[in-house]
């Protein structure tokens, strides 16, 4: 091998490790926050929270990329529900999650990094949506659907405090690094 292809492919293995360790760390982050917000007291509205972990998320998509924080949203998932779920309640939090992934994914170039508030609030909204439609199909029962108009208002609300959240944060770590 010659000498400039071993020093690609130490600067290649460098960046690698550097992205894995990162995504390995926001994993760790985003279960954090996730079960700090378990710990905190309900709030009175049945099956509304305010989703700390899509802070790490949105923050993923932004620094790392799609494939990266999708990654990261999938083994939060898993892990929070190997840790403190059930069948169920992974059925809602994958579905809510790629659904909600997939509408930040499509919208955050068109809304950009000053408005991402619109992508949190987007996301919340597809991800309660997901979690009814498994409520829904669950149960039997398309009487839950009633519940739809409560759960856009806590979206609204949830995903703007987090999209105000990801916002400071970023500007934060694109001044560190």
């Amino acid at each position: 091998m010659k000498k400039d292809s071993l020093k690609t492919l130490k600067i290649k293995k460098s960046v690698n490790l550097k992205k894995y360790t990162t995504m390995a760390i926001l994993t760790a982050v985003s279960l954090i926050l996730f079960t700090v917000e378990a710990a905190l007291p309900p709030i009175p509205i049945q099956g509304v929270k305010i989703g700390f972990s899509n802070i790490v998320t949105l923050v993923a998509i932004v620094i790392l990329g799609k494939r990266e924080a999708f990654i990261i949203l999938i083994m939060r998932i898993i892990l929070a529900s190997i840790f403190a779920g059930s069948v169920l309640s992974f059925s809602f939090s994958i579905v809510g999650g790629i659904l909600a992934f997939t509408i930040m994914v499509l919208t955050i170039d068109a809304f950009g990094e000053k408005k991402i508030w619109i992508t949190s609030v987007l996301g919340a909204i597809f991800h309660n949506a997901g979690q009814l439609a498994v409520a829904v199909i669950a149960t039997g029962t398309p009487l839950f659907s009633i519940y739809a108009p409560v759960l856009l208002l806590s979206a609204i609300v949830t995903g703007t405090v987090i999209g105000v959240v990801t916002t400071a944060l970023l500007a934060v770590l694109k001044k560190q690094y």
